[in-house]
């Protein structure tokens, strides 16, 4: 057998990300430290594709529980990418002030993106919310938003290669410009959906 054939298979690239988007998913709920780890050496443009991915069906689990449409589906998907793309930017341009190494807007909007999965479990709590109890919505609402932060935080750590207590104040900041910006942007959405109803009633 001709060793140089052999060599020439083994250094032949691989197509696709090495890792699915499945294996992601999970990892990231259950092993995200590991799972970021691994992404970093990924294709960019796997990474980003990941992250609009984990946005889109994040966005489903922010629905409000007993207002569920279409035009409500399109209004929170759009507020969402929104506000994660101009947070993605806000920290971009807050670590080249500060000089941060490892910077990268496409990776960092991956992991950021990928950082919101946790809220795709809030979609199951809204379906049966009008069952539950209204402190018992709360308390899952209040446990995913941790959980969404500290995965933010850790999203952070692994795309710039910091240890994790120096990205804890540019992980509070853009979470919580994000969450203002999401909830503002609905809100105003609602407004304008409910003064159109009333002008058209009248």
């Amino acid at each position: 057998m001709n060793t140089e054939n052999i060599n020439f298979e083994q250094n032949l690239p691989t197509d696709g990300p090495k890792i699915s988007f499945l294996e992601v998913f999970y990892g990231i709920l259950f092993s995200p430290r590991t799972t970021f780890q691994e992404l970093y050496t990924e294709d960019n443009f796997a990474v980003i594709v990941y992250g609009i991915l984990a946005v889109f069906l994040s966005n489903l689990g922010k629905l409000e529980p007993n207002n569920i449409s279409i035009l409500n589906i399109i209004g929170v998907e759009v507020i969402g990418f929104v506000s994660w793309f101009f947070v993605g930017l806000f920290i971009t341009f807050f670590s080249i002030v500060f000089k941060t190494p490892n910077n990268n807007m496409a990776r960092l909007l991956g992991f950021t993106g990928l950082s919101s999965i946790p809220f795709l479990l809030m979609a199951p709590i809204n379906l049966i919310s009008g069952f539950i109890n209204p402190s018992i919505y709360n308390f899952f609402e209040v446990i995913v938003s941790i959980w969404g932060f500290v995965l933010f935080w850790i999203a952070l750590a692994k795309s710039f290669q910091l240890e994790a207590w120096r990205v804890l104040l540019m992980a509070i900041i853009p979470f919580l410009l994000g969450l203002f910006l999401f909830t503002f942007l609905l809100a105003n959405l609602v407004s304008i959906v409910f003064s159109g109803l009333f002008t058209r009633m009248h």
